[in-house]
């Protein structure tokens, strides 16, 4: 049974900025640390970001607000904006919310119990019986690990549906009183944004309220998830992930993160290809998780990848900046508008994150 992938669909908050913008927001917030913001400047130069989104307009930011406030503004931004990404998304897949029979939530910039789909279906008319299956503390990774867990559950239930939704607001997590490395590139890196994926089993037929298992959206053929794979690397637990410290969510990310990822991640990649009698140059299409340009970069080079074969993991990053698990649903939001496979064609969508692990999804369209 090979689940596939219908829809997707995202939604951004109110507030864009250019990174022109947030250079001089940065530049007031270091105003009394001259060399420090000389440093954060080059960083937000090279980072090759243009624009972000934000949950609250830039000056927020300079005020020193408590844990209870942004924990409510998590939870306010997190149910509206999900809700926004899931709707749409139903509605171009021709999937009914009450033909969901599992919902798959993922983020890690913030923690809101109940979590966000049970606010989901509170507000829209999902079933009563629908699962629900939260995922936190997986960071970066955990987008392509939810459409994995979501297919593991269609091949056992191929006529359901289900739905992903993704939303990280990282601005949050932003400490004015850390003047780290790991904060400096956070500030200059991450963005606010949700997504939702719609998904079905073989079995999802036209039957039901008139869903198509193809999708409604037009906007291409739906990919089928042959095969995945999650890896993790021990004894790396300090290259990146969060301290819960008393003022929030405190970033941590050590300068090693796209070395350890190029040298790393192919190793296991490439069996994973041979395990389903393919190469990597069998593979047409590459939705990589845009973790920063340093990882891009590594990636390109030791998977012998052209820019053009990466073009949409740069242009979601330039336009959204790192938005963290919801990433990558950014980038098949963007591939399902934009490119037009053959049938037949393979691809691979990929992410890596905290723990340190890596998630491999291999696409067939």
């Amino acid at each position: 049974m090979i689940p596939l992938l219908l829809n997707t669909a995202i939604a951004v908050p109110d507030y864009e900025y250019s990174q022109e913008e947030i250079r001089g927001l940065v530049a007031q917030w270091l105003a009394d640390r001259p060399e420090l913001a000389k440093k954060a400047d080059s960083i937000l130069t090279n980072i090759l970001v243009k624009r972000r989104y934000t949950v609250r307009p830039a000056e927020w930011y300079l005020e020193n607000t408590s844990v209870t406030v942004r924990a409510k503004v998590y939870r306010e931004e997190m149910v509206r904006l999900c809700e926004r990404a899931a709707t749409e998304a139903l509605k171009g897949a021709g999937v009914e919310p009450g033909q969901v029979g599992l919902i798959v939530s993922t983020s890690c910039t913030g923690l809101m119990i109940p979590s966000v789909e049970s606010h989901l279906m509170n507000r829209m008319p999902f079933g009563q019986y629908t699962r629900r299956q939260p995922i936190t503390e997986m960071g970066c990774v955990a987008g392509a690990t939810a459409i994995s867990q979501a297919a593991d559950f269609l091949r056992m239930h191929p006529e359901s549906a289900a739905l992903v939704v993704s939303a990280e607001l990282t601005t949050l997590t932003v400490q004015l009183d850390d003047f780290s490395m790991a904060n400096l590139v956070s500030a200059a890196l991450f963005g606010d944004g949700a997504a939702a994926t719609v998904m079905a089993g073989e079995r999802f037929t036209a039957n039901r309220n008139g869903a198509d298992p193809a999708g409604k959206n037009g906007r291409h053929l739906p990919a089928g998830i042959v095969a995945t794979r999650s890896v993790f690397f021990p004894d790396s637990l300090d290259i990146m992930g969060f301290d819960n410290t008393d003022t929030g969510f405190k970033i941590v990310m050590l300068p090693r993160v796209p070395r350890f990822v190029r040298e790393q991640v192919p190793k296991h990649l490439l069996p994973f290809l041979e395990e389903q009698g393919l190469r990597l140059g069998d593979l047409s299409h590459f939705l990589l998780h845009p973790g920063g340009r340093k990882v891009l970069e590594g990636l390109e080079k030791k998977l012998s990848l052209t820019r053009d074969q990466t073009r949409i993991s740069w242009e979601v990053l330039q336009n959204y900046g790192n938005l963290s698990s919801t990433t990558v649903l950014f980038v098949l939001d963007q591939f399902e508008r934009e490119v037009r496979p053959r049938p037949g064609d393979y691809g691979l969508m990929m992410a890596v994150g905290p723990g340190f692990s890596a998630e491999f999804l291999l696409l067939q369209w």
